[in-house]
């Protein structure tokens, strides 16, 4: 298949790599020149767990109309606040046949994708790999977990299995779900990352060290059970208790920084938005409480102005 991977940063590189080494015909898109340069130049590069490197020669682009023909299948892994525009940037690489996926954290880029491109089927995902940049175009994979799949209609079952297939045999396991299950796994990560992104990027505490805070520690599992309740007001089981756990065990093994830090630190906008600031406007919509959804929120804009008052 022909796959363009719109975003090549850590998880955008890390499944643009998987792609590649099933044998399709791999191509980015960033809006970043000095990343585009760096894989043109030196190639996408991954270190593995296993201390192994490899370097994945794919090409590069910030423009739509460098990588060719329509796509067989797009998968959007850019941060929420650029979906819509990357996703417009790249309609030229679409037919109504190229399925679009979105593996994205947060809620909201689903709404996004559809509106840009009604007529094509769309594949959601979840995945909890964690990853960390060493320099453009070079990311080391700290740790490897479950991707899930799903369609965001079920009669687009077909597409999501295609996707899998796709994936398969990259060292990690890939798991197709049905559209209600997948949407689980989403509201399942997503009650996690309203916890965890905010908390490290306010306190720069590494994945690593979250856990033996103490005080962070027991933040984040309220905000979680917060989160929790937010997912039963939108018909998403989940249970409090389960949701920490998963949290404690994901922390424990994952490794490495949150994306959210990586942003604060390199001085680049989070993703705020569409993690805390989406789970307020479901808060919004059922006239639910979420006040340390709220406190995060308020924070971390509070990290984006200061960021973006000092840029000018």
């Amino acid at each position: 298949m022909r796959i363009v991977v719109a975003g090549a940063g850590q998880m955008g590189g890390l499944y643009a790599a998987a792609f590649a080494s099933n044998g399709h015909d791999v191509a980015l898109f960033d809006s970043s020149l000095v990343t585009v340069n760096a894989i043109n130049a030196n190639g996408l590069i991954i270190e593995r767990q296993g201390g192994s490197t490899e370097r994945y020669l794919l090409p590069a682009a910030l423009d739509a109309s460098q990588l060719g023909g329509c796509a067989d299948l797009l998968l959007c892994q850019v941060k929420g606040y650029g979906t819509r525009d990357v996703a417009q940037r790249l309609r030229p690489l679409t037919d109504a046949k190229t399925v679009v996926v979105t593996l994205q954290n947060g809620l909201g880029n689903e709404e996004i994708l559809r509106d840009t491109y009604p007529d094509n089927q769309l594949v959601l995902g979840m995945s909890t790999h964690t990853v960390i940049t060493i320099a453009p175009g070079h990311y080391r994979h700290t740790g490897v977990r479950d991707t899930y799949l799903g369609p965001s209609r079920d009669e687009w079952m077909d597409a999501a299995g295609l996707v899998g297939r796709a994936l398969e045999g990259n060292g990690f396991p890939v798991h197709v779900l049905a559209e209600h299950a997948i949407r689980t796994e989403q509201w399942g990560k997503f009650v996690a990352n309203c916890a965890v992104l905010p908390v490290s990027a306010l306190t720069r505490l590494g994945i690593d060290d979250l856990l033996r805070e103490s005080g962070a520690c027991a933040l984040m599992d309220e905000i979680v059970r917060e989160t929790c309740r937010l997912a039963i007001a939108e018909g998403i089981a989940l249970e409090e208790d389960e949701r920490v756990g998963f949290l404690h065990d994901l922390l424990e093994h994952a490794g490495g920084r949150a994306s959210m830090l990586g942003d604060v630190l390199a001085g680049r906008r989070t993703e705020i938005e569409t993690i805390n600031g989406a789970a307020l406007r479901v808060a919004d919509r059922h006239s639910a409480s979420a006040p340390l959804n709220r406190a995060m929120y308020a924070l971390v804009k509070g990290l984006d102005r200061a960021i973006e008052i000092g840029d000018q």
